[in-house]
C-alpha cells in the first residue's frame, strides 16, 4: 500500500504547477524501496535483510517530509501510511537480526 500511495503522491507532485522537489524525491525513493522489498518477499529472495532496512529508512524519511504539509490531507495520509510501514519494518528488521545472530 505504501508503494502505491507514494507512486500516486509522486504523480500528483509532477502534475502540480510547481512540484516540490524534496517531497517528490522522498515519494520516489520510498516507492522504489517498497517495490523492491515487495518483489523480493514475493520471490523469497535471500537479500531481504538489506531491502527491509533500506525500505524502513526511505519510508521514515518520506513520513517525516509529509509531516511538513499538515493542511494537505493526501500528503498527510501518505505520511501516516509510510510511518506505519516503517514501524512494521522495524519489527521485521529486529526479527531478521535475531535470526541471523542465532
Amino acid at each position: 500500500k505504501t508503494w502505491l500511495l507514494c507512486e500516486a503522491g509522486a504523480h500528483a507532485e509532477l502534475q502540480a504547477g510547481s512540484p516540490r522537489l524534496v517531497l517528490l524525491k522522498k515519494y520516489n525513493e520510498c516507492a522504489k524501496a517498497c517495490f523492491a522489498l515487495a518483489t523480493s518477499l514475493a520471490g523469497n529472495k535471500p537479500d531481504g535483510g538489506f531491502l527491509v532496512l533500506n525500505c524502513l529508512l526511505y519510508c521514515r524519511q518520506c513520513a517525516l517530509e509529509c509531516e511538513k504539509y499538515p493542511k494537505e490531507e493526501e500528503t498527510q495520509f501518505c505520511g501516516i501510511v509510510s510511518s506505519i510501514c516503517a514501524g512494521s519494518l522495524k519489527d521485521m528488521a529486529k526479527e531478521i537480526s535475531i535470526f541471523q545472530l542465532n
